[in-house]
């Protein structure tokens, strides 16, 4: 005579009709969860009254709704009547590599930027329109020291910036400092159109010429060192000032190189010095504009 297991016989029927049995199972257990801990959740503020308290006890809440939620639904997928354990595992395998796809990226940028080396501890770099100087590089993510944000200008604002390393894979990342260590800077004077624009030009060169041969050799050096690596080409290293009319005025532009973290200084000296020749001499005035 057999013993019937009205219960135990339910079950395992469910489970032989197929996986869409288990999944319809898995459903409801994360309804039931999700509606335990939306009541258990309101409850709360009744008998906590202390704002801090209520936080974490909710989120304690949610937490094991959903670590008891999972290993019902693990138990389900592995009683041996259903798709098996190593189904499941698959299935959480994959979510978890989809829901963590930043940080495997992370990682391998991680391995990329110690064998490639697009920057290092010491660079000043520009990513995802963050830029400063490189104070950390971890597994995961690196440490900037933030420079301009709003001071207009490339000096540090003192605050540390962390981006995720994956950010080399999805943005350009400009290394202003890597091999060439010089940028072009440029300098706008407006004069009046009835100013003696050739002579104040003549000024501008004068004076960003009195560095510019130390610079010269300085950038020819490590241009050679970069075309060893990179197809690079300069024809103009000397200080140029382009002009352009415009109907209020004449607009004067220096054009000269500079060290990465030099830029304001020399822009600043320069400045001051033509502004200064412009003022001895009668026949160039600035553009005054409202």
């Amino acid at each position: 005579m057999e013993l019937q297991q009205p219960f135990g016989g339910r079950i395992d029927s469910f489970f032989r009709e197929g996986p869409g049995d288990a999944i319809a199972f898995s459903l409801i257990i994360i309804i039931l969860a999700y509606v335990v801990t939306r009541v258990l959740r309101r409850l709360v503020p009744r008998y906590i009254e202390e704002p801090e308290r209520q936080y974490r006890t909710s989120k304690l809440i949610g937490r094991f709704a959903g670590l008891a939620a999972a290993l019902a639904i693990l138990f389900v997928w592995g009683s041996g009547q259903g798709p098996g354990i190593a189904t499941i595992l698959t299935v959480i395998g994959a979510g978890l590599a989809i829901a963590n796809r930043e940080v495997l990226l992370s990682f391998a940028a991680w391995i990329n930027i110690v064998v490639r080396s697009p920057y290092k501890q010491g660079d000043r770099i520009e990513v995802n329109g963050i830029q400063g100087d490189v104070i950390d590089i971890r597994l995961l993510h690196s440490t900037l020291m933030e420079v301009g944000g709003w001071v207009k200008a490339d000096q540090s604002t003192g605050r540390i910036v962390h981006f995720p390393n994956a950010w080399i894979y999805q943005y350009g990342v400009f290394n202003y400092t890597r091999g060439f260590t010089f940028i072009w800077n440029e300098i706008p004077f407006t004069l009046t159109l009835d100013s003696d624009w050739q002579a104040a030009r003549e000024i501008m060169v004068e004076l960003a010429s009195e560095t510019a041969d130390i610079v010269e050799q300085q950038v020819k050096h490590q241009l050679r060192l970069m075309s060893q690596e990179y197809l690079v080409h300069y024809s103009i290293l000397t200080p140029f000032v382009y002009v352009r009319v415009t109907d209020y005025g004449v607009i004067l532009t220096l054009r000269y190189l500079s060290e990465v973290r030099k830029r304001r200084g020399t822009e600043h000296a320069l400045a001051v010095s033509i502004l200064q020749a412009f003022e001895g001499h009668e026949r160039i005035r600035l553009v005054q504009r409202s």
